[in-house]
């Protein structure tokens, strides 16, 4: 059935009130059903205005879901250095948090990264010795270090506990020394475990490696570190160290090792696999490793414990240094060395992991000095590069 207007309804009832009613009736009928009719066509009035605002509102929301729709896309990989900050001595690994740039070297320095064009030193700690491969928790840093004598022979090591509360004024709350060099520490629980590697020097400058393992230290008291524990890893040496949750993660003279830790004092191998190259470090995320060896990062399933599997892998520009991993891309520091050993092209990359078999690189930049360190936090990459010091990246073309 349709609808009648308002003038078609006024029209009928003056019809009919003409019929049946004497003039002053009329009349006041007439104005009665006036007011009425206005009373209407105001409420009309009101619904359409309600009705074209949520029209609008609707159009409005979608232009909105649109426009974030469009932001939110991926954003374009273009990785470019905007700060720099020279170190006095070498710098080899950096790790940030919140505002604050931690980079070992020569000792460790506390860097104030608010500003990313303009980073500044605002605290230092110095060691006796090399220092890289450090750790850090909470309000503390435990930087690993070692020593050589005036011809280049390593004459042991040991590693610091710092109180880094105060960035300005780091405090050495306690040092751990040992006979052998420390190559590198991860932190469970009370409890550090630091990897270390014995040397024989040899004729000529050289020297051999002999032995290896983890010891396990309990730091309840920082200030009085006692060893409770050890683990063989034989003449192969150990590189580095990961621990998360009951399992330690060791890379060792081309394997990569698995270790129950349950029982804090005392690892017991739980699997392992055979790789080439050796590795200064590795990441773990998840179920998965993240291990450079010479220039391939390959990936590793972790599912098993027992039973690790490689995964896939990237063929790397240069030979990696550092891995860093954060979402679902992998950072990588490279270098190139010519015929005697010495670097001749430095740089990063940036490799699309999302697809563990088939990892991609997608983005490169060339890095001044010594490319060794590398850290990623949110839109920003941290470069350790060996003498020239600290390089800070943006990921993102602007």
């Amino acid at each position: 059935m349709k609808k009648l207007s308002i003038t078609a309804i006024l029209f009928l009832a003056l019809v009919m009130i003409s019929v049946s009613c004497t003039p002053t009736d009329t009349t006041a009928k007439i104005e009665e059903l006036e007011e009425k009719i206005t009373k209407l066509e105001e409420e009309k009035g009101q619904e359409q205005v309600a009705e074209e605002t949520k029209t609008s509102e609707t159009i409005d929301e979608e232009e909105i879901s649109s426009e974030e729709a469009v932001e939110e896309g991926p954003k374009e990989f273009s990785p470019n250095i905007i700060g720099s900050l020279y170190i006095s001595g070498y710098t080899a690994s950096v790790h940030v948090v919140e505002d604050y740039a931690y980079v070992g070297g020569q000792g460790l320095s506390v860097i104030d990264i608010t500003d990313k064009a303009k980073p500044i030193v605002v605290g230092s700690s110095s060691t006796s010795g090399w220092a890289q491969n450090f750790y850090i928790e909470g309000d503390f840093a435990y930087l690993p270090f070692e020593e050589y004598d005036s011809s280049g022979n390593s004459t042991g090591g040991g590693f610091q506990i710092i109180d880094i509360t105060d960035k300005s004024a780091p405090v050495v709350m306690g040092t751990f020394e040992s006979e052998d060099a420390i190559a590198g520490i991860s932190v469970v629980d009370n409890y550090i475990y630091a990897i270390y590697n014995i040397w024989e020097e040899m004729e000529e400058n050289s020297r051999r490696l002999t032995g290896s393992g983890i010891k396990i230290i309990d730091m309840t008291d920082k200030a009085n570190l006692t060893v409770v524990g050890e683990f063989d890893g034989g003449s192969s040496g150990i590189s580095s160290i990961y621990t998360e949750g009951d399992y330690a993660y060791i890379f060792a003279g081309g394997n990569f090792v698995i270790l129950d830790i349950t029982d804090r004092k005392n690892p017991t191998t739980k699997g392992g696999l055979s790789v080439s190259g050796w590795a200064q470090n590795f990441c773990i995320e998840g179920d998965f490793a993240y291990l450079p060896s010479g220039n391939t990062l390959q990936i590793i399933d972790l599912a098993d414990k027992t039973n690790p599997v490689v995964l896939g892998g990237a063929f790397t520009k240069g030979d990696i240094s550092a891995v860093s991993v954060f979402g679902d891309y992998a950072y990588i520091t490279y270098l190139v060395r010519d015929d005697a050993g010495n670097p001749k092209e430095s740089g990063m990359q940036v490799i699309d992991i999302l697809e563990k078999s088939a990892p991609v690189i997608i983005a490169s930049a060339d890095i001044p000095g010594e490319a060794l360190g590398i850290f990623v936090e949110g839109d920003y990459v941290y470069v350790a590069a060996g003498p020239v010091g600290l390089h800070i990246l943006n990921l993102y073309a602007d």
